[in-house]
Order: structure tokens, then C-alpha cells, then sequence
């Protein structure tokens, strides 16, 4: 597993774990997640293993949605198979139509917190990584063996994108420098402040401001203490919590929140409008939540077979690149381009620690209830 015990902007990185590979965190209850229910199709074909018919493809929406209906698109064009897409709102709906629906999708992408716990409500399958050999040849080891994406001996997912959840500001409302999660308790920004509305990615980031990594938590009450403690103070100058990635952006493109937890490539798109300069990406010296999604073959699918064929076209490496220039976010491929090194959240996965979801996942509903009600005062 990656190293632990670093400092500054890469410690939180590495000491807490959210979303990402496993300790870091979203975009949806991590990375990138966003609501909606469009479809995006291609050509028409068949798919294969017995099944027919397109591929059905489940993600966030969104900018990570866009970008990999893109670098599907061209596997239809080769291989005649259509690939329709549907999107989310997180994790539990992901879920919930996946066993609403048996058979109705083929490939889900799943953030970490998701890929916990499809593993553990059993929707998903394991992958023949003998018939995907591009994860391996263009993938770091050290990002194929991520404990949310592995299940003893089988590989249940494949990592795609990774980033993390640190806070952006409004450097025209703040004129000066932000570099810590003190910032977002600061009276001075009463009514100013939107922070995550899902709990492990909040929670993990309230550890790693009150100095604690969220894996210790589950074992000492006085860790859980301090985590919630955090939670409250933090709470306290806020004027709504945000569930998708497009309404972090909007409070802060419409200047309802002059500090707004987010994600970096969610920035670094606001400023690609033009206009947004001033709003600032921070990693907090503390550390901050880190993510990932990922990529997973859901079971029951009719098309197994097509899906391998899908997700190995995926992790060609000229794939995976503009995967990374379209998301903004870090794909560990091996040898990153300098333009990847310079994103705002980039780590390579062996400087990053991640959250243990064997210790957290048990936790979660108990959590959910305390922190809700923490939001409701």
C-alpha cells in the first residue's frame, strides 16, 4: 500500500483517504460525480458472451461522463457496437438501479466508496485482467491492487481517474491567501462557506484538519471525538451543503460561496470558461480528502465478453491521456506527461494513502446520522 506519514500539501494526500485510491477521495463520495439521467449513445451493433444489443454504460454525468462517452465513441466506430450511456446523482443510486434493474447495465464506474460497497451488496463481477493486458502494461502496479478494487485474489475494479477534495475561493472577496482548513472557520466568512454533503468524504477531511487519519478513527473514541468536533466548528459558516460537482461550481461562479469545498478539475474547468481566474484551488497544509473513480463489470451483464473488449480499448494509453486532458484529473498511467504533473491535485498513487473501507464501511450509516444532524443546527 502507498506510504503514510508525510507533510504539508502531499500529506493530506497521502495521510487521510477519501475517494481515491484508498485512503486519499470524489469525486463522487468521490470524484466527479454529478446528478442527471441522460443517455448518450453510438452506432448500433451487438454486443458478445450470449448477449445483444449495445453495451449500457452507468456513470456520474457530467464532464467525466462526456469524456469517457468520447473515448467509447471510438471504440464503436471499430467495432460496431453502440455504447449507451446513463448517469447518477452517487453511489446509492448507482446502486439501487443496478438492483432495481438485473441486466440493464454492462459497465459502472465507481468511485471508492462505491466500489465498497457494490462488492458488498454483490452487483459487480470479477475481471479477466488476462483479457484487458493494457491495465497492466500502461497502469503503475502501485495503483492496480487498491483494496477497494481488489477482493482476495480477484479484481473486482480498475481505477480510471484519481484527484482530491481540498476548497476553492474568491480571491476578489478574499485578498488573501488561503492555505489551511482554519480558513473555513474563520467568522470573518459567516454565510460564505459550502462544504461536501457526503459523509466520509466531509468526515475525512475533518480528520485531516483536526490532525487525525480517518482509518485510526473507528478504534479510538477520542480520534472520533476530535474528527466531529472539527465537523461542528467547520459547520458553523456554512449556508448549504452540495452533493453534485456542477453546484460546487455554480455557488462559486454566482458568488453565493467565497469558500466552497471542490475538486480541482472542477476548477480548472470553471477557469477554461473564461473569466474565473480569481477563483484558487487549495490542497490544505493539513491534507485533504483524496479520490477515485473506477471501472467495473456489473454482474449479470449479457455482454461480458464485449465489456472486456471495451475496457481494454479504455486503457490504451493515448485513451487514458485524454481521459486525463478532458477530466483534469491524474490517471496513474506510467510515465505522466508534464502537462498531468502540473494539475492541480496530482500524485502518483505510491505517494498516496487511502481510506480503509474494511475499517470505515461499518461506520458509515452510524456517522451519517450524527453529522446530519451536526448540518441541521
Amino acid at each position: 500500500m502507498p506510504n503514510e506519514a508525510q507533510h504539508g500539501r502531499r500529506a493530506f494526500l497521502t495521510a487521510t483517504g477519501a475517494g481515491a485510491v484508498t485512503a486519499l477521495a470524489g469525486c463522487t463520495g468521490g470524484g466527479g460525480s454529478n446528478s442527471g439521467g441522460s443517455e448518450n449513445g453510438s452506432s448500433s451493433g451487438s454486443g458478445g458472451s450470449g448477449g445483444s444489443g449495445p453495451l449500457r454504460f452507468l456513470g456520474f454525468g457530467g464532464n467525466t461522463q462526456k469524456a469517457q462517452m468520447s473515448v467509447f465513441e471510438s471504440w464503436s466506430e471499430n467495432s460496431g457496437t453502440a455504447v449507451k450511456g446513463t448517469s447518477a446523482s452517487g453511489t446509492t443510486e448507482m446502486i439501487s438501479l443496478i438492483k432495481q434493474n438485473p441486466g440493464s447495465f454492462d459497465v459502472v464506474a465507481l468511485n471508492d466508496t462505491g466500489m465498497a460497497r457494490a462488492k458488498q451488496e454483490d452487483v459487480i463481477e470479477p475481471i479477466d485482467l488476462s483479457k484487458i493486458p493494457n491495465y497492466e502494461k500502461n497502469i503503475k502496479e502501485s495503483a492496480r491492487t487498491l483494496s477497494f478494487n481488489v477482493d482476495g485474489d480477484k479484481t473486482m475494479g480498475l481505477i480510471r481517474e484519481n484527484g482530491a477534495t481540498g476548497y476553492a475561493y474568491n480571491s476578489e472577496k478574499i485578498n488573501k491567501e488561503l492555505t489551511s482548513w482554519e480558513a473555513v472557520k474563520n467568522p470573518e466568512y459567516e454565510g460564505k462557506v459550502s462544504l461536501i454533503d457526503r459523509t466520509m468524504d466531509r468526515l475525512a477531511n475533518c480528520a485531516a484538519a483536526a490532525g487525525v487519519n480517518i482509518n485510526e478513527v473507528p478504534g479510538s473514541e477520542s480520534k472520533k471525538e476530535k474528527m466531529f468536533t472539527e465537523a461542528e466548528e467547520q459547520n458553523k459558516n456554512v449556508f448549504a451543503y452540495w452533493s453534485d460537482g456542477a453546484t460546487s461550481i455554480r455557488y462559486l461562479r454566482q458568488e453565493n460561496a467565497w469558500i466552497c469545498e471542490a475538486w480541482g478539475g472542477r476548477v480548472l474547468a470553471l477557469h477554461g470558461e473564461g473569466g474565473y481566474d480569481h477563483i484558487k484551488y487549495v490542497v490544505p497544509n493539513e491534507g485533504a480528502m483524496g479520490w477515485s473513480d473506477n471501472l467495473a463489470i456489473v454482474k449479470g451483464s449479457k455482454n461480458t465478453a464485449t465489456a472486456h473488449e471495451l475496457l481494454n480499448h479504455t486503457y490504451q494509453r493515448e485513451q487514458l491521456l485524454t481521459l486525463s486532458d478532458k477530466m483534469n484529473y491524474t490517471v496513474q498511467v506510467k510515465n505522466p506527461p508534464k502537462k498531468m504533473k502540473q494539475l492541480p491535485d496530482y500524485a502518483p498513487a505510491e505517494d498516496l494513502a487511502f481510506r480503509d473501507w474494511g475499517a470505515l464501511l461499518e461506520k458509515q450509516d452510524a456517522w451519517t446520522q450524527r453529522l446530519d444532524k451536526i448540518k441541521q443546527n
